[in-house]
Order: C-alpha cells, then sequence, then structure tokens
C-alpha cells in the first residue's frame, strides 16, 4: 500500500522511460521528393539535439487484457473482464481529459465482483521537465522555470462502484494511469490508486499520441565540397505516435541558422518515419516504483528526407537520427546536394 507522497515519490524518479517519447522522433510516411542534381555540391554533417519543449499532445489510450488486479482486499486474477478507455490533452504543464473503466469476473476465492470507475483526469506526473530537463519534485510536479512536460502518469479523480456478491459500494478516488510511453509495444501498464485500494496491471489494445508544434534545436558539424562547416538547427514538429506498433509519423519545417559557410543558412520541411528498436532497451520496473514487467526504458530510430530554400540556393538530402535509451537527447548525421543560384 503506498500513500500520495510515497506513491509519486518513486513515479517522478523516472525520467522518460519509454518509446523514445520524444515526438523529436523523426517521422513520415511519405518522404520530400528529391532533385537529381549529380554536379551538386555535397554537404555531410554531424548533429546532436535536444527538445525545447513537447508542444501540444493529445493521447488516446484503450484496453486490454488483465494481468492481475487487487481492489480492497479481494484479488482478481487475468480471467476478469476489463475495458476501459483515457483520452487527454496534454497543454504546457496542464492536463485534462476523461477515464472510464469497467472490470467484471469472479475474485480468486470465489466471489462475483464487479467494478466501475468514471471520471476526470486532472493532472499528471511528468516524466521530464523542459527545457531544463529537470526531474519534477515529490508531487510529480515541474520546476516554476520549466514550461513543458511528458506524461509519465495520468492522474484522474473518479467515481467508483463496486459490488461484491451482493454487497454494492460506492468511493471516490485519485487514479494514477501510466502512460503508454513507458511501456511500448501493447505491454503491461499500471493503473493504481493512490490509496493503495486499487491496483490493476492490464495491456491495452489502442495507444496513440498527436504531438503538435514540438520544438527541438541542435548543433550541426561537418562538410561542404571538402571544407568545414558548421552551425545550429531549429526544428518544428507534429506527429502521430502509434504505441502498440512502436512507430511515428512525423512532418514538420526545419531551419539551418548561423550556418558556417552563410551560403548554407536556410530553411524549409521535412518528412519522415520512426520506429522504438527492442535494442538497447531494458526494464525500469523497480527505478518507477512499479510492478515488474510494466516499464521499459527504450530508445527510438528515425530516418527520413528534407528540402530547404536560402537567399543563396537550395539543400535536399536525407537524415537518420537516434535516441539512445532513455530517449533524452539525440544525435545523427544529414547527408545533402546543395545548389547555389
Amino acid at each position: 500500500m503506498k500513500t500520495l507522497t510515497t506513491a509519486i515519490t518513486l513515479f517522478a524518479t523516472l525520467l522518460l522511460a519509454s518509446s523514445g517519447m520524444l515526438i523529436t522522433h523523426a517521422t513520415t510516411a511519405n518522404s520530400v521528393q528529391q532533385p537529381s542534381w549529380s554536379s551538386a555540391p555535397q554537404l555531410s554533417l554531424n548533429l546532436q539535439g535536444t527538445m525545447l519543449t513537447a508542444g501540444t499532445q493529445y493521447w488516446s489510450v484503450s484496453g486490454g487484457n488483465l494481468v492481475g488486479a487487487q481492489v480492497g482486499q479481494e484479488m482478481v486474477p487475468p480471467g476478469a473482464n476489463l475495458q476501459y478507455s483515457l483520452s487527454a490533452s496534454v497543454k504546457g504543464l496542464t492536463t485534462t481529459g476523461s477515464v472510464q473503466l469497467s472490470m467484471s469476473g469472479t475474485t480468486a476465492d470465489g466471489q462475483s465482483m464487479t467494478f466501475n470507475a468514471n471520471g476526470q483526469v486532472v493532472g499528471m506526473i511528468a516524466s521530464i521537465c523542459l527545457p531544463g530537463y529537470d526531474s519534477p519534485d515529490v508531487y510529480g510536479n515541474c520546476p516554476a522555470s520549466d514550461t513543458s512536460t511528458i506524461p509519465a502518469f495520468f492522474v484522474a479523480a473518479v467515481s467508483t462502484t463496486e459490488t461484491l456478491g451482493s454487497t454494492t459500494t460506492t468511493n471516490h478516488l485519485t487514479l494514477l494511469i501510466e502512460s503508454p510511453i513507458m511501456n511500448p509495444w501493447g505491454a503491461p501498464i499500471l493503473i493504481t490508486s493512490t490509496d493503495g485500494s486499487v491496483n490493476i496491471v492490464t495491456t491495452y489494445s489502442s495507444a496513440t499520441a498527436t504531438w503538435m508544434n514540438v520544438k527541438l534545436t541542435g548543433t550541426l558539424t561537418g562538410t561542404y565540397n571538402g571544407q568545414q562547416a558548421s552551425g545550429t538547427f531549429t526544428q518544428s514538429a507534429n506527429a502521430r505516435e502509434d504505441f502498440v506498433a512502436g512507430t511515428e509519423n512525423e512532418f514538420g519545417t526545419v531551419a539551418f541558422v548561423n550556418m558556417s559557410p552563410n551560403s548554407l543558412n536556410a530553411q524549409g520541411m521535412y518528412t519522415g518515419t520512426s520506429n522504438v528498436p527492442t535494442a538497447g532497451s531494458y526494464d525500469c520496473s523497480s527505478i518507477a516504483g512499479t510492478p515488474e514487467g510494466t516499464c521499459l526504458e527504450t530508445g527510438l530510430t528515425s530516418t527520413g528526407s528534407f528540402a530547404m530554400w536560402g537567399q543563396s540556393g537550395s539543400i535536399s538530402g536525407n537524415y537518420v537520427v537516434n535516441w539512445p535509451a532513455p530517449s533524452v537527447t539525440f544525435s545523427g548525421t544529414i547527408t545533402a546536394s546543395v545548389r547555389t543560384w
């Protein structure tokens, strides 16, 4: 049984545990058409980057198959029927939404049982706080200097009805609902009450996040036509992430700024696709204070193409970006052709 402070202290120790949650995962289903310039000067750059804001996010989670549950003093085995859904929006540090849950079956000691919960998403426990990359406090809140975050757990205020045999009781609880970004590929997540009276471990059959206006930045170093080149880049990303498939589609805008030589200053658009690799992942359940198998730190691999234009010409090419677990920062390479006016 966990008190509110103890539970949140454990959960808040997690930094971005999951499907490379970062929308910075470059992705998209359609690649930018690449012109063919056989004689165009070649640009080869290494990039290092971070996320400035996680933008506006829309989350949807539903399922699933019960792994096991405890409601009050009763244990509920996997054979019980469980249906739940959560819809939530995250804007800056504010989270709103709704949640519904219904479970029915037979308890471990042979009694019939139904449990229903309905209510509103009223907050979150942050996984990481941006742009400072700070850890949340013991209550899951970000420092005042940070303006954006990605949820590790959604916080919901719910009304519950439990019928055990012929006895029905009602209650008001605060539920912590684990974000699917913490355990991709439809794997088990935790739904628990802050007073410890309800603990449910369940898979999810559907889980998506739509990311809008995510801001990224970083440095560029490499060569242009055999000579040294350097500068910075900024990126605004929009994406849809599927946590069951472990994939993401993304598109957005990108700009090269403060480049040397300055003829490489340009802006344009990019598209790409990303996937969550199994290599490099590791179990983080003990760090999060959740049951074994309900938390997995993973990375992200992104590939795509881009086309940019500046006062001196155009740049067109491809990129490969890797987010090593726990997907806090990223690095990669760019290869492109440059055409001057």
